[in-house]
């Protein structure tokens, strides 16, 4: 008797999760914590981190940090005076644009602003990036790095030769410069010769506090 083989069907589809569910939850949140908060702010970043962000959330751990798309936000807090969460959120709404996030916490304003407006960590750039200088590398020879990385730094641009064990530039190259965007090989190169020029920070455009919106100054301009 000659045994029949069965083919076997492997579905190769990958489950995703349902994004509409998530915006649900993102609403839910805000409308879930609104009222265990004395202030909402609203704030811009620049050149975010996720590790250094991680140790914001942890010395603000009292507070809330939300992030998600400004329609999302915006539907949670309410895009107009029927439908807004409490007062004059609306009005904090209006102003979701760009890359920004809800800040909600019970800690006083001239804490809040102190914090954020000093806060600045220094970090290697990404690609994308753009620098405020030109950063160059002079002709030579480069001091602590092994022959064996002289391949990987000719391979991101680096007019590079090994003499003598000894990796050299064989003439000034520009790593960045001022106004232009970083590539991702300049990137690289930017971080091999630690040059943290990327700077993550805050910008507060405004706040809520009871019932009612203060657009901050810097952000009328």
């Amino acid at each position: 008797m000659v045994k029949s083989k069965r083919n076997v069907v492997v579905n190769m589809t990958k489950v995703t999760k349902n994004p509409g569910e998530k915006k649900k939850k993102l609403v839910s949140t805000i409308k879930d914590i609104v009222d265990q908060y004395k202030f909402i702010y609203l704030f811009t970043f620049e050149n975010m981190r996720n590790n250094k962000l991680k140790t914001v959330r942890t010395e603000w751990s009292s507070s809330k940090f939300l992030f998600g798309k400004n329609k999302v936000l915006s539907v949670g807090l309410g895009k107009g005076e029927e439908d807004e969460l409490r007062p004059n959120l609306h009005k904090l709404a209006e102003h979701l644009e760009g890359e920004c996030g809800l800040f909600f916490t019970n800690e006083p304003k001239d804490k809040v602003f102190q914090y954020f407006t000093n806060y600045s960590e220094k970090d290697f750039p990404r690609s994308g990036f753009v620098s405020d200088e030109t950063i160059t590398i002079k002709e030579g020879p480069i001091v602590g790095m092994t022959h064996s990385m002289e391949t990987y730094l000719r391979g991101l641009g680096l007019p590079t030769t090994l003499k003598n064990g000894v990796i050299f530039v064989d003439r000034e190259y520009t790593l960045c410069e001022a106004g232009v965007a970083v590539t991702p090989e300049q990137s690289q190169l930017l971080k091999l010769f630690n040059h943290d020029i990327s700077e993550f920070k805050f910008h507060i455009k405004g706040y809520w506090n009871e019932d009612e919106f203060t657009l901050c100054e810097e952000s009328q301009e």
